[in-house]
């Protein structure tokens, strides 16, 4: 059963541009049913929430601070606790901020039996704030998604110019699969069993990105989607008349496959790699670079050895030339 999940964010002490990362974090979890931002919105300082709040559906609370420090923190604590007191459904509460104050509020949510996440900036908050939480997370550790995980059809940025239409639609490809995958990790198993429930996943993937429309790649319905994506989810069904469909994700890890290379392209968060051996290109996402190579500038002419998923021509339902990389380490 997926969290319901109230977000309250101290919009005084937290970078407006991480908005959107918070909320892709916790909207994996759950459904996010309300989502308030206070301060005191006359000063200068909030000039970039003020930019953020026109794109994201969060509502503003006004709070001026009469020549008294804490008056946002109060009234953050204040709403908290009359939600808790008044939305029995909310289960999770989400604590936005890094101002130490707020462990007295965790504490007292806690009381009430609800679950709370902290969320700050690592060298502000200290270890009350943070043990006073069921979890505390930093901003600067939260998963970074792709920015680009869903390519636009009509991409204008620079590095798009760098590579060919054959290369565009291999990364859109990709760039799907990588997205079904992360909603696939987000939603729970189905009973005992080592899938989950098609539905559960499409309730996940909209939580993710609301517009989703499985037309946009040619497709009619989530089954035929799934099963356009046969190299890496399996689908299955009951067997009844009302039939109930599951997704299972097939695991690919033959280590013994690996290859060297020169990364010879990039494109916003993807490089694609001219293999030593002539067998191809293979593109890969940098969230996939070994551990070890973090860090690293992965520019073109950078030799890399890397770990082969699928190989050129070989990557199921899509009509894709290039293959596919991931553990990637560079050479030094």
């Amino acid at each position: 059963m997926s969290d319901k999940i109230a977000i309250f964010f101290d919009s005084e002490n937290i970078p407006a541009n991480k908005v959107p990362l918070i909320i892709e974090n916790l909207a994996a979890r759950g459904d996010i049913l309300f989502q308030r931002a206070y301060a005191d919105w006359s000063i200068p300082s909030t000039n970039k929430w003020k930019e953020q709040l026109n794109k994201t559906p969060i509502t503003a609370i006004q709070q001026f601070h009469h020549n008294e420090k804490q008056a946002v923190d109060k009234l953050i604590m204040m709403d908290a606790i009359e939600m808790a007191i008044k939305h029995e459904e909310i289960n999770l509460f989400a604590i936005v901020a890094s101002d130490n104050g707020y462990h007295s509020l965790a504490l007292r949510l806690r009381e009430l039996g609800k679950r709370v996440i902290g969320i700050g900036e690592r060298n502000k908050v200290n270890n009350i704030w943070k043990k006073s939480c069921n979890e505390f997370s930093y901003l600067e550790e939260l998963e970074e998604k792709d920015d680009n995980i869903l390519l636009e059809k009509n991409d204008n940025n620079s590095g798009a110019a760098e590579i060919d239409t054959t290369t565009d639609n291999s990364l859109k490809d990709f760039s799907l699969e990588k997205f079904i995958e992360s909603a696939f990790d987000s939603t729970p198993f189905y009973s005992d069993t080592n899938t989950k429930l098609l539905s559960q996943l499409w309730e996940t993937i909209y939580r993710q990105k609301s517009d989703f429309n499985v037309r946009d790649f040619g497709v009619k319905s989530p089954r035929e989607l799934i099963m356009k994506l046969d190299t890496k989810f399996k689908l299955s069904d009951d067997g009844k008349p009302q039939r109930t469909f599951f997704v299972e994700k097939i695991e690919k890890n033959d280590v013994s496959n690996r290859k060297n290379g020169t990364i010879k392209r990039r494109i916003q968060n993807y490089r694609i790699i001219s293999a030593d051996d002539k067998s191809g290109d293979y593109f890969f996402y940098l969230g996939e670079i070994n551990p070890q190579s973090k860090g690293n500038i992965l520019e073109k002419g950078t030799k890399v050895n890397f770990q082969v998923v699928n190989c050129p021509d070989d990557n199921g339902g899509f009509d894709n030339k290039n293959g596919r990389a991931t553990d990637v380490i560079v050479i030094e």
